[in-house]
């Protein structure tokens, strides 16, 4: 390995442990009431390390997002090409349970984003804005509930109040697990499945309502 190959993953050991000192930071103490210098502070790191990487407060929180939803949109991919399903709807709770225990496993983050993005709805489009940036958002679920909705696998027609009750109903369920984890639960996995089953029975259309036999 050459001197500048090291350098360069040094670099980005750096850049890595500067991302997750400052979402613990951002989590434990909120975003607002946090300084840059703070953050080099409580990382044990001068002021001048951080900024040879961020510019800023927010360019560090972008950073922490952009890996976030990368992140979770290759386990959204993952989970419906690996999916062995044919039918459309148990695509849609897969990719569903995907974000549940995404955000359980990670609770720093969805501790920080609660706190911070806020979400918009234009064109039947949902949008999370962070400050100045607003990125489009959940397109794969819309994407899922359109395939069910034409499947005639869905209840309810309106695309926009199927994905609010989807969302509404599994963020619930990850901000009892994240702010209150001593509730009494199954394994992460089975729980969570266990759940999302009991949800998609309130939205689905049953067998017999498509004149077919239980």
């Amino acid at each position: 390995m050459s001197i500048q190959d090291r350098k360069s993953r040094e670099n980005e050991d750096l850049k890595r442990k500067i991302l997750t000192a400052a979402l613990r930071i951002f989590a434990e103490h909120g975003y607002r009431e946090i300084s840059m210098r703070k953050i080099a502070a409580l990382i044990e790191y001068s002021p001048t390390t951080i900024y040879r990487f961020f510019k800023n407060k927010e360019d560090l929180l972008g950073a922490i997002v952009i890996e976030t939803y990368g992140e979770l949109a290759s386990r959204f991919e993952k989970a419906g090409r690996e999916s062995a399903y044919e039918d459309p709807l148990e695509m849609l709770k897969s990719i569903v349970r995907e974000y549940v225990v995404f955000c359980v496993e990670r609770p720093e983050m969805f501790r920080l984003l609660s706190d911070v993005a806020e979400f918009e709805a234009e064109d039947g489009i949902i949008y999370e804005r962070l400050g100045q940036t607003r990125r489009q958002v959940f397109q794969s679920w819309f994407a899922g509930i359109r395939r069910a909705l034409a499947a005639g696998d869905l209840r309810i027609e309106d695309e926009m109040r199927i994905f609010l009750y989807l969302w509404h109903a599994a963020d619930g369920y990850v901000y009892d697990e994240v702010f209150h984890p001593g509730l009494p639960r199954k394994p992460l996995a089975e729980d969570a499945a266990g759940y999302l089953d009991l949800i998609f029975e309130a939205i689905k259309i049953g067998k017999t309502e498509k004149g077919e036999l239980r």
